[in-house]
């Protein structure tokens, strides 16, 4: 027998590889692979007449991105950019937006952890803020879905020149 994994035993698991990625006041729940890197501490350039939750335009790997604020999206205040924050770079899901990657700015460090379905407790779906998918438990922590479609639509509105 060549191994014993569950594939090959009729079976498929059930995990999902997430990032559970920390924000002012909560913590994004998504999987890993909308996730291209983490930066820390990357500079900021500020879009003038920007909305408050576009933060700016950030580099990474010699490409300008737009960096979001969820916080500013699902109706909280700006967090403020201390020493400790760091930049996820998302993604994005389609390809007709003209940009592949945007960012998002976090609070600290994410963490990688497998998630089973049956560990999710669904605490309210359909959030009245139309950046959060929904609200969950999972692992004995509070977490937010984002809505990432909706965190694309505005990040896309700026494209790096």
């Amino acid at each position: 027998m060549a191994g014993n994994s569950t594939w090959e035993m009729g079976q498929r698991s059930d995990n999902i590889r997430c990032l559970l990625l920390p924000v002012a006041g909560c913590k994004l729940l998504l999987p890993s692979v909308a996730v291209a890197e983490v930066l820390p501490h990357a500079s900021v350039e500020p879009e003038s007449d920007a909305p408050d939750w576009m933060l700016g335009m950030v580099e990474w790997r010699f490409v300008s991105l737009p960096l979001i604020s969820f916080e500013v999206l699902a109706g909280e205040s700006c967090p403020e950019r201390d020493g400790r924050y760091r930049v996820a770079v998302f993604h994005t899901l389609s390809k007709d937006s003209g940009q592949d990657f945007y960012g998002v700015l976090m609070q600290g460090i994410p963490h990688i952890i497998q998630v089973r379905e049956s560990e999710l407790t669904l605490l309210q779906s359909k959030s009245a803020d139309e950046a959060v998918l929904s609200r969950v438990e999972v692992q004995g922590q509070l977490a937010v879905i984002p809505n990432l479609e909706v965190l694309e639509q505005h990040a896309t509105r700026y494209q790096g020149n």
